[in-house]
């Protein structure tokens, strides 16, 4: 780049801070909308869907600890206790959650002078959700949910990509394996020794799902579907507003072309566009005894049955309890 393509550079990227914290000194960001989901599960896409009007302030994947240098120090999947959060940590979320926290990747689709709220979305903070929305209150979390195998074969396509692929990691967390991951040692262990990327990310899947879901009381969190958004995105979007809006009463209106425009991160990797169906097209990419063990690792954190033979999800089973083999 040349020296005034850098100059230009950062002079837009000094006046985007200044937009930033004079909407944070005029109390723009009160509502705050965390998109928490495992990578390749939609977060993308939803946050679009979410953000139709451009109304909020999206910060993209603020934790992410290879592409943020500010959570650099940040573990992939990190695990907090309630309460438990140390002054870095909690420093770093208190800035981000506020809308104090800038960066130009995190910023990079921010064009507008007014806003109306944040909306963060993050793939690496399931673990940290609960803690941190206990300590900063205002937040309205949101669990992203796609089916598994579809999550697994779309990271095996971009397997060069940083995802965490090791189980291990999260059971070395002493805190998550004392608090959550204990009963599940040798299932981890076995799986990790296999060393298997697919039945890997579908244990990862697992876990960081399963532990935020045992931690939010129903109402405290808004769980959506990917495959229910694709199949009615205004009626899944409105809903997901009256859990942010409280109960109040809303139907958002999306844009076909905005419904239809493949995320920025997947491109035409599958999209409306290209005739394949993110929903069911993961059928023809992974083999069936791998969709069988994958099926028994799920069913020890009691997700069996989670979807059905059209890939479509049954949130009832959410509600069950785990049965540890």
């Amino acid at each position: 780049m040349s020296n005034t393509g850098r100059l230009r550079t950062k002079a837009t990227n000094f006046g985007k801070r200044m937009v930033f914290r004079a909407n944070r000194a005029l109390g723009n960001y009160r509502d705050v909308v965390w998109i928490v989901g495992d990578g390749r599960s939609g977060t993308t896409w939803v946050s679009d869907l979410v953000n139709h009007d451009g109304r909020f302030r999206e910060m993209f994947e603020p934790l992410h600890p290879q592409l943020v240098k500010a959570a650099s120090f940040v573990q992939p999947h990190q695990y907090c206790r309630p309460g438990a959060m140390d002054d870095r940590l909690r420093d770093l979320m208190g800035s981000i959650l506020s809308g104090g926290f800038c960066d130009p990747r995190v910023d990079f689709g921010n064009k507008a002078l007014v806003y109306e709220g944040l909306l963060v979305k993050d793939i690496f903070a399931n673990l940290m959700c609960y803690a941190a929305c206990q300590a900063f209150p205002r937040v309205r979390p949101v669990l992203l949910i796609r089916n598994p195998f579809a999550v697994a074969a779309s990271k095996y396509k971009k397997r060069d990509w940083f995802w965490g692929d090791e189980p291990l990691d999260l059971l070395n967390q002493p805190a998550l394996r004392e608090d959550f991951l204990a009963p599940f040692e040798d299932l981890i262990r076995q799986t990790s020794a296999r060393g298997d990327f697919i039945l890997n990310q579908v244990l990862i899947w697992a876990i960081v799902n399963y532990v935020p879901l045992q931690q939010f009381a129903p109402d405290d969190l808004h769980v959506c579907f990917y495959e229910q958004i694709y199949a009615d995105p205004e009626g899944e979007i409105s809903r997901l507003f009256r859990f942010i809006r409280n109960g109040e009463d809303c139907h958002v209106k999306l844009d076909d072309d905005l419904i239809r425009r493949p995320s920025r991160v997947v491109k035409q990797e599958t999209s409306f566009k290209a005739g394949s169906s993110p929903v069911t097209s993961w059928k023809n990419e992974i083999d069936p005894q791998r969709i069988d063990d994958g099926l028994r690792l799920l069913e020890a954190f009691g997700f069996d049955g989670l979807y059905n033979d059209a890939s479509m999800p049954d949130a009832g089973v959410l509600m069950r309890p785990a049965a540890v083999a």
